[in-house]
């Protein structure tokens, strides 16, 4: 039997996929990745016969752009899509000069659809007196840690029994991907911690290097379970444990009038990005603030 025969472009994207630069990537990522090239670029080269990907694709971007949003994805996901093409087509060697502006009537349904996203201090307050069925010490530790240090999940995954300082009501985020970090908690949940550590992990020096809790993609399924169980998360709603982060920040600087380098510092990001990505003051805040800057009763 013959081998398949791979087009050139099929041989461009595969040498990106397997590339060192690309494997070393997070799995979530490297498989959208593929999506993208594999399932979207490949199958729009064959449509207008293009037998090689070379610097002229930059005159065909704007039809990309269509045929990525005649298989129903918003323009905000084209938008991405068309950035990882960049990506690639960077790894070639052949740099495209084209930037995709969402239409704005577009942008204006993303941003209300965000908009719904957030969480309210209601929904942190169910979230965090949620019951549950299995593992509930470590779920709700789980939780606790989500709603007060913001941490991302990489980070919380990471969490070993040495990392921890209860005494000090302190963890440190030895794995991080922008700064490893002592992040705080409160004296409730380490009255949970202290008790879950006692039962798991009962010999702080043999159990020092033993991890907490469990896999990422099993805390994206305990806490996108809890959600939904809550009525807090709808198919495509983007909610989960990374709203959490968004979360925290939002109220440090806008409930606890932390000021923002502070809450960067113990977010592990840079002030520009807990500006511009972050922070998502309700009508309530807001409201709260006008108030006092005005002197209104």
């Amino acid at each position: 039997m013959s081998e398949p025969i791979v087009s050139e472009v099929e041989a461009q994207i595969n040498s990106y996929l397997t590339h060192p630069r690309t494997t070393g990537l997070a799995k979530t990522t490297r498989d959208l990745y593929k999506t993208i090239l594999v399932n979207q670029l490949l199958p729009f080269c064959q449509l207008h016969s293009i037998p090689k990907l070379t610097p002229d694709l930059v005159d065909l971007m704007e039809d990309y752009v269509d045929f990525l949003r005649s298989n129903d994805l918003s323009a905000k996901t084209a938008q991405n899509y068309i950035t990882v093409t960049k990506f690639f087509m960077r790894f070639l060697k052949m740099p495209l000069e084209f930037t995709y502006r969402i239409p704005r009537l577009d942008k204006q349904a993303w941003d209300l659809k965000h908009q719904r996203r957030w969480f309210s201090d209601r929904d942190i307050a169910m979230c965090k007196t949620h019951r549950f069925d299995r593992d509930h010490n470590r779920n709700h530790l789980l939780i606790c840690l989500f709603c007060e240090t913001g941490a991302r999940v990489g980070e919380i995954e990471h969490i070993k029994r040495g990392d921890v300082n209860i005494e000090q009501n302190q963890i440190l985020l030895r794995h991080s991907k922008t700064i490893p970090r002592t992040v705080f908690f409160s004296g409730e949940t380490s009255i949970y911690l202290e008790k879950f550590l006692k039962d798991k992990f009962p010999d702080p020096t043999t159990d020092s290097f033993k991890r907490l809790f469990p896999g990422k993609n099993q805390l994206y399924k305990i806490t996108n379970r809890m959600l939904a169980e809550l009525g807090l998360k709808k198919k495509g709603d983007g909610r989960g444990p990374h709203t959490f982060r968004h979360f925290v920040a939002t109220d440090l600087h806008y409930n606890k009038n932390m000021e923002l380098t502070h809450v960067a510092a113990l977010l592990g990001d840079t002030p520009e990005t807990i500006s511009s990505r972050y922070l998502h003051p309700t009508a309530q805040m807001l409201q709260s603030k006008i108030k006092k800057a005005s002197g209104w009763s």
